[in-house]
């Protein structure tokens, strides 16, 4: 298993389930134009970035996770609080993952900004997993 795939496992793991009334996703799931609001709010774990991070007698990397909220609540209340959550449940927190050690899960940015459609908010986080194999 390659550490990108291995951090995008230990992050759904963390927030699946866990953050109120929100699923969370790996890819966005199709929404047409006119969707419900009902069909939100929802996380998607995007894009990731992989640096080295070995030492002479382990392999192991960087992974830098990008997450995206999503929410059509009134005011950007809805996506905070989300955004809060995850920042509870992944940022230094101690985390297992069979045949890794996580060094590290570290908090890196966020920010809330409108969507084009002017009724949707979208917040994007990113946190570094600092990952070994073991």
């Amino acid at each position: 298993m390659s550490f990108a795939t291995a951090a995008q496992e230990i992050v759904f793991d963390a927030l699946d389930g866990n953050l109120t009334g929100c699923a969370v996703f790996d890819t966005a799931p199709f929404l047409p134009e006119a969707a419900p609001s009902t069909t939100f709010p929802y996380c998607v774990i995007g894009e990731d970035q992989v640096l080295p991070w070995d030492t002479d007698d382990t392999l192991g990397a960087d992974v830098v996770v990008t997450l995206h909220f999503w929410s059509r609540a009134k005011g950007n209340k809805q996506v905070k609080a989300l955004m809060d959550q995850a920042y509870g449940l992944l940022n230094r927190a101690t985390i297992s993952k069979a045949g890794y050690n996580v060094v590290d899960c570290l908090y890196e940015f966020g920010e809330v900004v409108p969507d084009p459609d002017a009724s949707t908010k979208h917040g994007v986080q990113r946190y570094r997993l600092t990952i070994q194999a073991g």
